[in-house]
């Protein structure tokens, strides 16, 4: 199947190569949970206050005693679809190559900057859409559940406290997120005897974990600096990325490509090109629940799924480092 007409809706099979693919390049699509969206805009419970129990009576055989009020509350999460535009300008000397294969090549560099885009919008806030809710690291700041490197005995020790620590606050690990070069320096880790502490698999595929949870190392440029965090992690299945499975693909033969200041860096009429250009409508969110140990309401500060200045905890921790 070719793209030739201007204005097309990518067919559905092509779409989903995108999205499989995007989960590959992506930390946040690969680690989250997915929803399939069909609006705008879907709202989903998450709960603020939790149920109680009490004990009836005292136990004398007194029938007269009454059973206590228990609440349950719910905050709601907004998952708001916004669009990821990319743009590619191809030559129209390779469009008119019959054996340039136009969407396998295009495919790559979408997946790519999509990938990177939402990944810097859902870890550390860069170029957010405002209907989002705050992000995963300065969440993780404004809750204190960092530990600095080099506060235990080694990386590993450091990344075990900081799980310690989420895990008093009520959220498990389910996954890390990691700076590119991680897993190398985890395979680096030496005891004092001189013999390695992480042994992956070396005689077959490299598959990234550790702890028996899967490690995902941020690739695709979305990871700011070394400066920030050397690993997230957390709970991931209290972060929802919403798809909307229609992924526009359009072609344009006059078109330009600005940068962010306005300045024109690609012309397609004054270049001889077209400029492809798809857009991916996506959503992200992330639930802060009530958990039954930890902080909790109004111990130290608002711990509510709407509190985004400074949460009591937070679903996610990180090692970052030193003086950080």
């Amino acid at each position: 199947m070719a793209l030739t007409s201007d204005s097309d809706l990518l067919p559905i099979e092509w779409a989903q190569d995108v999205i499989k693919e995007m989960s590959k390049s992506s930390a946040v699509l690969g680690l989250s949970r997915r929803r399939t969206m069909t609006t705008r805009q879907q709202r989903l419970p998450a709960t603020a206050v939790l149920a109680d129990a009490y004990w009836v009576g005292s136990g004398d055989n007194d029938f007269t005693d009454l059973k206590q009020q228990t609440n349950a509350e719910w905050n709601g999460v907004n998952l708001i679809v916004e669009e990821l535009a990319c743009l590619v300008g191809i030559p129209h000397a390779y469009e008119q190559d019959n054996s340039f294969p136009v969407w396998e090549e295009v495919r790559p560099q979408i997946v790519e900057a999509m990938g990177k885009r939402l990944d810097a919008a859902a870890l550390f806030g860069v170029g957010k859409p405002s209907t989002w809710p705050a992000a995963i690291l300065p969440s993780i700041v404004a809750a204190g559940q960092t530990v600095e490197r080099g506060t235990e005995d080694d990386l590993a020790a450091d990344i075990a406290e900081s799980a310690r620590v989420l895990k008093q606050q009520g959220f498990r690990t389910t996954g890390w997120a990691a700076e590119p070069g991680f897993h190398w320096e985890l395979v680096g880790l030496r005891s004092l005897d001189g013999a390695p502490i992480y042994q992956p698999n070396l005689s077959g595929p490299i598959n990234q974990g550790l702890y028996g949870l899967p490690l995902v190392e941020v690739e695709n440029g979305a990871w700011l600096t070394t400066t920030d965090a050397s690993v997230i992690h957390g709970d991931w299945s209290k972060s929802i990325v919403g798809i909307r499975q229609d992924i526009t693909f359009t072609r344009h033969d006059s078109g330009v490509i600005g940068d962010s200041s306005g300045n024109i860096v690609f012309n397609a009429m004054q270049q001889d090109a077209t400029i492809w250009r798809a857009v991916f409508r996506v959503a992200w969110a992330r639930a802060n629940p009530a958990t039954r140990t930890g902080d909790q309401p109004g111990e130290s500060g608002d711990n509510s799924p709407s509190s985004e200045s400074s949460p009591a905890k937070f679903p996610w921790a990180a090692v970052v480092p030193a003086g950080s």
